[in-house]
């Protein structure tokens, strides 16, 4: 009777042994691989840019309000009209999505888009622009 437990534990403990020491036995089927580590973010250039002037008052100039066509844009531009119009003299207010409504709807979607948006924003030769995301 106890030369058959001590055979149960002594083939219990092989078994133990053997789960915890063959997994930590490899062996190598080919070459050994390097790794090279590389950063995914890229290299950031910082350039300096000009900033240009603002203007120290808005009385008498031209401001355009510059909706891109999302919710409620609209709406807070038409606040800030408002707005300007109470605390500037002689202020005129241009609401791009009334004067062109093209550059409203698509968004730009594309550089040369955007360029051309720009462009047709810029005939109205406002002093300042204001633009809304409304995101």
């Amino acid at each position: 009777m106890k030369r058959e437990v001590f055979c149960r534990g002594l083939l219990f403990l092989v078994i133990l042994i053997g789960f915890f020491a063959l997994p930590g036995i490899t062996f190598p089927k080919g070459p050994v691989e390097t790794w090279e580590i590389i950063n995914p973010e890229g290299v950031i250039k910082i350039q300096e840019m000009k900033i240009n002037p603002h203007p120290s008052t808005l009385e008498g100039k031209t401001v355009m309000l510059r909706w891109n066509g999302k919710h409620n844009g609209d709406k807070f531009l038409d606040r800030v009209a408002e707005l300007l119009a109470e605390k500037a003299k002689d202020v005129k207010i241009i609401k791009s999505w009334e004067v062109a409504p093209d550059t409203v709807d698509p968004i730009s979607g594309s550089q040369e888009r955007s360029l051309d948006l720009m462009k047709k924003l810029a005939a109205f030769k406002p002093d300042l622009v204001i633009g809304s995301q409304a995101d």
